[in-house]
């Protein structure tokens, strides 16, 4: 995977876990820190999708390159992906 693509992953998984860090132990006592800690541990969530868009976007785009030109020569790493292409064509 490019460098740039596998930065911006490690650093929102990076964000997601620290603001897990931090919503951990907040206290639980009453509706409004109840509802700070779901509205951090939702945003935990965002931080994961974009992660996981940041991984994926290069794949698709590599993928639906090699589809419309077969005489693409694909990278080794794109062999190595354990993603099912089929789902990310369609």
């Amino acid at each position: 995977m490019p460098a740039t693509a596998l930065q911006h992953f490690q650093e929102d998984i990076a964000r997601a876990k620290a603001i897990v860090g931090h919503a951990d132990p907040l206290p639980r006592t009453n509706d409004a820190e109840q509802l700070l800690r779901s509205d951090l541990l939702r945003s935990v969530w965002m931080f994961a999708v974009g992660a996981l868009d940041a991984y994926t976007d290069i794949v698709a785009a590599t993928a639906s390159s090699k589809s419309r030109q077969p005489a693409i020569v694909l990278p080794e790493w794109v062999y190595e992906i354990k993603f099912p292409i089929r789902a990310i064509l369609e």
